[in-house]
């Protein structure tokens, strides 16, 4: 049996934050504020002293307010550990890259050893499944340059001795993992800090942020007011880990955070562990830290602690070990390393650590409040990923975004309604803890916080086969099941009864595999019908908004990139770009007539603009565009209609026939030329017809009220029963899309592509001014250093993302999505290419090469390659 020696833990709280209200106390005359300063960090942790290093070496004037001492947190118990493997994500990798650089010359730059051992890291698998994922992620990573291979039982034995080699099928070994220890990197991080003019000011704690209403009603940081004074600033970093929403409440605002109890232990001395790799394996949710002879133990169980709220005065304090909780773990560690079981523990460690829905942290600026950012919320990565997200928080503080795509831990990715759901952000982030280290497939999906925002068509559809999926909050169809309905259940908790077993969550559980997808016949069906005939689409979760008012022409001709000063129903295709030149998002914008009989009440008194925009971006959008109009000072509103308006899409075809039964008005080649608009009427009921394919189909989309949605609905399926026409998801739509080199936002186009880099330089108008244009003139001017490619194999490779480019047999990029196209037989990618050289891409460089892509660490040849299209002409839509 494992030797259990439980130390009750003495009272470690130190209570550094002194009453003034008591009187006891008055340090005033110790502590003194700056009047100024050009970002004030709220939280001496890892998150803080990592945006107040890199802020320093930027040479901002930085304060960081602590209210008791640094560390004192979460940052003092962490675990410590740096990996450098993570996802599989693209941006994390580069993350921990970025981390590891900081850990490499920070004693150089401080003088200060900033306690990072490079001991190297161990991942190990116990099944076929896992050693697919690790295939996939060092694949991944060589883009990276991370020096990660596949090692047998045997070997890993080898690296790390007590390892029961008979229990585990294989590993991978990562050179350039290690651990880090938190005061000693704090100490040298914050050295550096006020080496460059910044400030740490501690036992400071803030008792309320200062904002003033804008016209707009939107908020504005103009400092922070503390127990010692007030310091004037525009700029407020919240960094105060588990006390992060407490910070964010204090202007109004809340965040989907929750503190959950994290524990490890510590063994008692080990024989000959010093120095030994770490471990990480997932398969049984543990981790293994080495921690000079001894070994420090933690995992993730499906049944955690979640706390309502840490108090405010828990410095340097943790809680008692819960062992009915962490025994989970013990048989596992044990099989693991049967050394453990006839050795004592040292200590126990149980803290709070802040997590969220997702799993990744919140960053960026408030929606809602200038001036207001975020580094929280990091689920126990905060030390590896500290370093990295420390650089981007500071270039987004500076320049208004940050260099790399963060869009996954930006704050935005959350809608209003989820941050302020406390039962929604605790339920997912309860899950997201407990399948923490579940092998990560590409057609997985939360089960918790399921129906969160259902269109109008919801019901109807799943009455009709409808098998769900969730993008930024809301359900959309995935793909249409012949045989069942299928309705998503309540969630009762992972890993418990319930909804684990439910009809939903059995057809997740048979898509988790590296494979095609079991239901991929039917998929297929519903492709090859919108090809031959006509397929129907509900698109009804896509980002929908108004821009109107005495300056919407003017706000529309430096927020989008294409000409918008056309005629009134004509509808365009567009990006918005960042100051950098990189997309933020794409959409469609239609122009509207004043004084119309608009779907929506009431009209329209000048020319207005009707936004369509991505549906996972849908609220960013919304963001960046509140934004422009704020920086520039625009008088016009934007109306958000995402919830007020439903899509039907029908394309193929016969979409056209179909339509010409729904309704009376004329709608011929020459009556609604393609991207076109025109209102018509549905059995009395107004709706904007709008002709636009997404699949290089003819096809039509209908904006209905939402009042009138079932009724559009009901009465098109009847005028479709002639023609057959399916109905389809989204897995078919990326397919067709992807055959016809259509681009999604957040795979194909992120905010650190140019629309250069992308093709879509059609989108970008010569004249005139927008935002981002001085980047893309740049571009069209010399030249680009990365440049988007589109690749077809053997329709028999299943591709995910993430696997390697090479050209020659050198490595130039790597695939940032993949589809199966159904009609062409091939498997498609697309993905960016660099010269190995680092010179300019050019069409002569992308065309002369010979290709192949490499897919779980097996190279296979490209049968064609495509640049994207220098042409609108296929009607590239957002998805």
């Amino acid at each position: 049996m494992f030797r259990l020696i439980k130390h009750k833990l003495y009272n470690m709280r130190v209570n550094y934050i002194r009453s003034v209200t008591t009187g006891a106390v008055n340090l005033s005359s110790t502590i003194h504020l700056p009047d100024y300063a050009d970002v004030v960090i709220i939280g001496g942790g890892s998150a803080g002293c990592n945006a107040l290093y890199h802020l320093g070496r930027y040479g901002v004037n930085a304060v960081l307010l602590d209210k008791s001492k640094l560390t004192s947190g979460t940052t003092w118990h962490t675990a410590g550990l740096v990996w450098s493997i993570r996802g599989p994500s693209d941006v994390e990798m580069e993350l921990l890259n970025a981390t590891r650089r900081v850990l490499n010359s920070l004693e150089k730059e401080s003088g200060i050893n900033p306690g990072w051992i490079n001991n190297g890291g161990l991942y190990i698998a116990h099944s076929n499944e896992r050693l697919d994922e690790y295939k996939r992620m060092i694949t991944g990573s060589k883009a990276f340059g991370i020096q990660a291979h596949l090692i047998s039982p045997r070997e890993a034995k080898n690296l790390f001795p007590l390892l029961n080699e008979s229990s585990i099928q294989g590993a991978i070994y990562s050179s350039e993992d290690g651990v880090i220890d938190p005061t000693m990197l704090i100490n040298a991080l914050t050295k550096s800090a006020k080496s460059n003019g910044c400030q740490i000011i501690e036992d400071c704690p803030v008792t309320k942020i200062l904002t003033k209403e804008t016209i707009k009603n939107n908020q504005i940081i103009y400092g922070v007011e503390t127990l010692y004074g007030i310091i004037k600033t525009d700029v407020v970093l919240n960094a105060a880990g588990v006390w992060s929403k407490n910070v964010a409440n204090m202007v109004g605002t809340n965040i989907p955070l929750t503190p959950i109890k994290h524990a490890y232990i510590v063994t008692e001395p080990i024989q000959g562990v010093q120095n030994l790799p770490n471990v990480r394996d997932p398969d049984i949710s543990l981790y293994f830290r080495i921690q000079g002879s001894s070994i420090a133990i933690g995992g993730y169980e499906p049944n955690p602690i979640t706390i309502p709220s840490v108090p405010e005065q828990f410095s340097f304090s943790l809680y008692e070990l819960d062992w009915n909780i962490f025994n989970t773990h013990l048989e596992s560690m044990i099989r693991l390393i049967p050394k453990l079981s006839t050795t004592g523990i040292r200590t126990t460690i149980c803290g709070p650590e802040s997590f969220t829905p997702d799993h990744k942290p919140i960053m960026g600026e408030d929606p809602h409040c200038s001036g207001l950012f975020y580094s929280c919320g990091y689920n126990s990565a905060g030390m590896m990923l500290g370093g990295g997200c420390g650089e981007q928080i500071a270039h987004w503080i500076i320049h208004g975004r940050p260099d790399k795509y963060m869009f996954n831990y930006d704050i935005r990715r959350f809608l209003p309604e989820q941050r302020n759901n406390s039962i929604w952000a605790n339920d997912r982030s309860n899950e997201a803890y407990a399948k923490n280290y579940n092998i990560i497939f590409p057609h997985d999906a939360p089960l918790s916080g399921r129906n969160f925002k259902t269109d109008p068509f919801h019901n109807l559809l799943v009455k009709e086969g409808a098998i769900m999926e969730e993008c930024q909050g809301w359900e959309r169809p995935g793909w249409f099941s012949s045989t069942e309905n299928v309705e998503i259940t309540l969630y009762n908790g992972y890993g418990t009864s319930g909804n684990m077993h439910d009809a939903y969550s059995t057809i997740v559980e048979k898509e988790r595999s590296f494979n095609f997808s079991p239901y991929n016949n039917i998929i297929r069906e519903e492709a090859l019908a919108c090809r031959k005939s006509a397929a129907l689409f509900d698109m009804s979760h896509l980002g929908k908004f108004y821009l109107s008012g005495p300056d919407a022409q003017k706000a529309s001709d430096y927020l989008f990139t294409a000409n918008t000063n056309r005629d009134f129903n004509k509808t365009i295709y567009t990006c918005m770009l960042n100051h950098a030149g990189g997309v933020e998002t794409d959409c469609t914008v239609t122009v509207i007539k004043p004084d119309a009989n608009e779907i929506l009440k009431p009209t329209f008194k000048e020319r207005a603009f009707y936004i369509v925009s991505n549906g996972v971006s849908a609220y960013h959008t919304w963001a960046h565009i509140n934004k422009v109009i704020a920086e520039n000072s625009f008088d016009v509103s934007l109306h958000d209609v995402t919830e007020q308006i439903g899509i039907l899409s029908i394309q193929g075809p016969n979409s056209r026939n179909i339509i010409e039964l729904l309704v009376k008005e004329e709608i011929s080649d020459e009556s609604l030329k393609y991207s076109t608009a025109k209102l018509v009427k549905v059995k009395n009921e107004m709706v904007r017809l709008i002709r636009l394919s997404f699949i290089g189909e003819l096809g039509f989309e209908l904006h209905i009220p939402k009042s009138s949605c079932q009724l559009v609905y009901t009465t098109l399926m009847d005028c479709a029963k002639s023609y057959n026409m399916k109905l389809a998801g989204y897995r078919a739509l990326c397919s067709l899309s992807c055959e016809k080199g259509y681009l999604l936002w957040g795979f194909d186009l992120r905010t650190n592509d140019n629309p250069i880099e992308a093709g879509l330089g059609f989108t970008c108008r010569n004249n005139g001014n927008y935002l981002g244009k001085i980047a893309v003139d740049q571009l069209r001017k010399i030249g680009v250093k990365k440049k988007m490619i589109r690749v077809h194999l053997s329709g028999t490779v299943p591709l995910w993302g993430l696997e390697t480019i090479y050209r020659n047999n050198c490595l130039v990029g790597y695939l940032r999505r993949a589809e199966q196209g159904y009609s062409c037989g091939d498997t498609i990618g697309h993905g960016y290419i660099r010269h190995p050289n680092k010179e300019y891409v050019t069409k002569e460089f992308v065309e002369s090469g010979k290709y192949e892509i490499e897919a779980m660490g097996k190279r296979y040849a490209v049968n064609l390659l495509q640049l994207p299209t220098s042409s609108n002409q296929n009607g590239t839509k957002n998805l």
